[in-house]
């Protein structure tokens, strides 16, 4: 490894070695408050639904502790009241504690004024049941707003992870000019908010989904790996982005949804578990780090080190 290389990756104590960092990020949310089946889960019914996240988060929680993972989950405040015991499970097994917004409402949608007290309400609950200061956020549908990016400085938010560069999602928003790199996979504002991007794959100047979720499901796990390789070979960092959904085969099964907005959230659910235990072990490695770590093992000072 050359020593540019060298230095876009992280120091792993235990080896004395510059290894690449890799972000697991879970957005922690039930399957039917997701977005692709709004249609037939519109907010007012989900007090009637059942209620699956366990089951898949336990088996999530097991993976990461075989494989010496510590990840971001980044809950929502909706989830986090019904269920402040898994809020204090993630913690206990030495994870992040993060808000994705409350109701997972897109930051498109809601007003500066509902977007301020959603960000305040979920950083609110989480630090009272957790007992921890949360740092971090994640916009449902990485809806980032140039609006979200000044609330999130005002409300003592220290970094966010919602931009996603793949542009042909309808609802994914973009960054405005006014971040500098850091290093590769770190921006900063002149607010002092760190932005940690979606890691993807850029080819012929076109930029491919690589970061997880459904591309994820999608890719042959080779492939896949191929493409990670070549992003951590570059930015010595890739973050990588999952739901609890994603791991649960035997939800409920939807009727009557859009041809593509079904295949987008079923497509290879069934496998997944044990995808995600193979790439984990395929990049066994490297280090895995939660966002705030990362953070404070490259920047200094910032507010954690205070």
């Amino acid at each position: 490894m050359s020593g540019d290389a060298a230095l876009r990756y992280g120091l792993h104590e235990s080896l004395g070695l510059y290894v690449p960092c890799i972000l697991i990020t879970v957005d922690v949310e039930d399957w039917f408050q997701v977005e692709n089946l709004r249609s037939h889960f519109p907010r007012s019914i989900w007090d009637s639904c059942e209620l699956r996240l366990e089951g898949s988060m336990d088996k999530l929680l097991e993976i990461f502790s075989h494989h010496g993972v510590k990840a971001t989950f980044f809950v929502l405040g909706w989830i986090a009241r019904r269920l402040p015991h898994l809020v204090n499970e993630i913690v206990s097994q030495g994870h992040e504690i993060a808000s994705h917004g409350y109701g997972h409402e897109l930051c498109t949608n809601l007003s500066m004024d509902a977007l301020r007290k959603d960000l305040y309400r979920s950083k609110t609950l989480l630090e009272d049941i957790s007992g921890q200061q949360v740092y971090g956020y994640r916009a449902p549908s990485f809806t980032i707003t140039q609006s979200l990016v000044r609330l999130l400085a005002e409300q003592a938010y220290h970094y966010d992870s919602s931009f996603n560069s793949f542009s042909l999602h309808g609802r994914y928003g973009k960054l405005d000019n006014g971040w500098t790199e850091e290093k590769p996979g770190l921006l900063k504002n002149n607010r002092g908010l760190y932005e940690l991007p979606v890691s993807n794959f850029n080819f012929l100047g076109k930029v491919i989904p690589w970061g997880g979720g459904g591309y994820f499901r999608l890719f042959p796990l080779s492939l896949f790996n191929a493409g990670v390789k070549r992003i951590l070979d570059r930015c010595g960092v890739f973050l990588f982005y999952c739901h609890p959904w994603e791991f649960d085969p035997e939800q409920p099964r939807v009727r009557g949804l859009r041809p593509d907005l079904g295949f987008r959230h079923y497509i290879n659910i069934e496998k997944n578990l044990e995808k995600l235990s193979s790439f984990l072990t395929a990049f066994s490695c490297c280090s895995f780090l939660n966002c705030s770590s990362f953070i404070l093992e490259h920047v200094y000072p910032w507010p954690l080190a205070k």
